[in-house]
């Protein structure tokens, strides 16, 4: 049964029901005419497009000009109408539905847009009939800017034009107007004894700048290892940037690229040394800029011009991310001209004269990671804003506010400190981390939003990855960032979107969620990663020890033999509870999402595939540890041992197979590496006690094991 109460993500503003429903055709056979008030804008048309799918893909109506119709579906554009007399929100709508007519009015092209959406969800069927609910709404946005930056990491660097053009109608249909394309960004040396860099865009001034990949995993499906190399990444070599922010245009999607001007950077200053921030002894440390050498802005500059000239004006863009987040050691010049300055000054100097630049070039939103003037230099302060309207930028910069933490310690306990002196956006997390365990991280998308409101910022953008296994993280943002309050009601938020995903299966499905979301979220709520995902899947072992960025030949942590030495057998007692929690909560939820729900599809089985990774990350290491007790207590049964490994080996492949089905390729690759890396671990031992050797937690590294990690 159809509830206008639960049907709604984001929750309008204003939501009066006014009566029942009302039937405007049957199925196949509509009895109301679509009216257009022309209006040429492409977001306009788009609304329109929006509403003729609805009708197609629900009632499979494709004619919505009915003959002698008794009822009108009006959409128009209308600035003026009454509806909106104490509304002065840009992406205002109002929807009226009555027993004759359906009129849809936005304030503005994006409001016409926005009410579409929303008629998406009231559209429904009562058996045969096509209805939709008496009501009246007037719906506006907390927020100005909404939506989420995917991280150049893996599972981005080969997603395809349509991928994006996927995650550009997804996020749309959740009312974000903003989507961040990380172009730009290193990190340390983790897999293949290679830093993890990343350039999404081909630079004709700079050719020799690019990252290739491989691909590494066993595939349970074809039984087989998958290896690539070399592989760059899709964007650059298609180039396809600009088709993406043109695309997101038509659906009121602001797609802006981060190319990382300072922090996270390495490819640039180890490929072109002269312009490397220098050691002490005068020498390139590979990592970010000298500061103070004109090559560094010749060569930055070039690259930001090439970004617009080719990406940016042509589609009419004026934003822009330019990063500079966690800019610390290497990345701090030592030469003769940057010395005797402090980091503080240098890194000032820089944003002042990439901000100017870039407002010279058309930006009027050029976004700054606020980390180092906030945590490190204590300078988010009117002096800063002084010199920044002094260098005439101050109207451009936008301070971007990055905390992950669990309410009580946002901004590593430092939140009394923020202020809205600077035009901002507060930067929640959504998911990041989709090639281990997913997790759930709500709570602090919720307390950001409360932030962002207390002190006017005029954005909500999360750290993100592109992957559809943080669903209802990415439906708690756009809530949060559309209706603040709304939001804050998790219990009501939580039934929404059981509703969404699972209409026929409301009520069990809510059971099932409620235990995947404590499985998910962060059971020590100190974190925005919950134990299962930072201290026992495979990806945080495979940084070198001792943890260094600059020296691929360390030693690989030995797995998993690090996890108990570190983390289980120092605190027994909670990791025994933890890991006994997790199986409880995914055996739960498993018998719902693969026996129960009668709403089977996509989310049921992304749903089922993350249950049932935490099932099998709690039964191997519960697993594991019987064995270890019972190696060091004297009474290991070896043969029982090895029939275990070939339940765990099996298990394992069985949810590998489920990620090539649920998961699209892009997003696979990694998420299956890792899986294998666990998997050849129990083949390994498997083989190692058929052979009379003993349990072990740690192997010597076999080249198939080295190989993949």
């Amino acid at each position: 049964m159809y509830s206008l109460e639960k049907a709604l993500i984001p929750y309008p503003q204003r939501v009066t029901k006014t009566g029942g429903d009302v039937v405007i055709g049957r199925l196949h056979a509509p009895d109301f005419t679509l009216t257009v008030k022309e209006n040429d804008s492409p977001v306009f048309a788009e609304a329109v497009a929006l509403l003729q799918k609805t009708f197609a893909d629900k009632l499979c109506i494709f004619d919505t000009d009915s003959v002698n119709a008794s009822y009108r579906v009006t959409i128009c554009v209308d600035a003026g109408a009454s509806c909106f007399a104490d509304v002065d929100k840009a992406e205002a709508y109002s929807i009226e539905i009555t027993e004759n007519a359906c009129t849809l009015c936005g304030k503005d092209v994006a409001g016409a847009y926005y009410a579409a959406v929303t008629f998406a969800q009231l559209l429904h069927m009562e058996g045969v009939n096509v209805c939709l609910p008496l009501c009246t709404i007037v719906d506006y946005p907390d927020f100005a800017r909404r939506g989420n930056f995917i991280e150049c990491r893996y599972g981005t660097e080969f997603l395809t034009r349509e991928d994006w053009m996927r995650a550009i109608d997804y996020f749309a249909s959740m009312k974000n107007n903003q989507l961040t394309i990380g172009v730009y960004g290193c990190w340390t040396y983790q897999y293949d004894d290679v830093r993890a860099e990343y350039l999404y865009v081909p630079l004709k001034k700079y050719p020799e700048l690019k990252t290739p990949k491989s691909i590494r995993y066993f595939s349970a499906r074809e039984n087989k290892w998958i290896y690539r190399s070399n592989e760059l990444p899709t964007m650059f070599r298609e180039d396809y940037l600009g088709e993406i922010i043109a695309y997101g245009k038509k659906k009121n999607v602001t797609v802006k690229p981060l190319f990382n001007s300072l922090g996270h950077n390495s490819l640039i200053p180890s490929t072109f040394p002269e312009v490397s921030a220098k050691r002490e002894d005068g020498t390139p440390s590979g990592y970010g800029f000298c500061t103070r050498e004109e090559k560094t802005y010749e060569l930055l500059l070039n690259i930001y011009d090439e970004i617009i000239d080719r990406y940016l004006a042509p589609n009419g863009i004026d934003s822009i991310q330019i990063g500079l987040d966690e800019v610390y050691g290497a990345h701090i010049c030592k030469c003769p001209k940057c010395k005797d300055s402090t980091h503080q000054e240098l890194m000032i100097e820089l944003i002042i004269r990439l901000c100017k630049n870039l407002k010279s070039r058309g930006m009027k939103n050029i976004y700054v990671y606020h980390d180092m003037l906030y945590n490190s230099f204590n300078c988010v302060n009117e002096e800063l804003k002084e010199l920044f309207i002094k260098e005439d930028i101050y109207n451009e910069v936008i301070l971007d506010w990055w905390t992950y933490e669990d309410p009580d310690h946002l901004f590593w306990d430092k939140v009394d400190g923020v202020n809205g002196l600077f035009r901002s956006t507060i930067k929640p997390f959504t998911g990041y981390y989709h090639w281990t365990i997913p997790t759930e991280n709500n709570p602090n998308i919720r307390a950001c939003a409360e932030v962002a409101r207390k002190h006017g910022f005029e954005g909500m953008e999360a750290y993100s990855s592109l992957e559809y296994c943080y669903d209802k993280n990415y439906y708690c943002l756009a809530e949060a960032a559309w209706n603040t309050d709304r939001a804050l009601d998790v219990a009501d938020f939580d039934k929404r979107y059981a509703c969404l995903r699972f209409p026929n299966s409301e009520s069990e499905a809510s059971v099932a969620l409620e235990a995947m979301s404590i499985a998910m979220e962060d059971e020590t709520h100190a974190s925005y990663m919950n134990s299962a995902c930072y201290k026992l899947e495979y990806y945080f072992y495979c940084y070198r020890k001792p943890y260094s960025s600059d020296d691929p030949t360390l030693t690989l942590n030995p797995f998993p033999q690090s996890v108990f030495d570190v983390v289980i057998l120092p605190e027994k007692k909670r990791f025994r509870d933890y890991l006994q929690m997790l199986a409880e909560k995914s055996a739960l939820a498993i018998d719902f999402f693969e026996n129960r729900s009668r709403d089977a599809g996509f989310y049921n089985d992304m749903w089922l595939l993350n249950a049932k990774h935490y099932q099998i990350l709690a039964d191997e290491y519960l697993t594991l540890w019987r064995f270890y007790d019972e190696k060091e207590a004297g009474t290991l049964d070896k043969f029982a041992l090895v029939s275990e490994l070939d339940r765990l080996i099996a298990q394992r492949e069985r949810v590998m197979n489920l990620t090539e089905t649920v998961r699209f390729p892009a997003s696979q690759y990694t998420y299956l590496r890792n899986m294998s890396v666990f998997r050849q671990y129990y083949i390994e031992l498997r083989e190692h006690v058929k052979a009379g050797g003993d349990f072990a937690l740690s192997l010597p590294d076999s080249e198939i094991f080295r190989f993949m990690r």
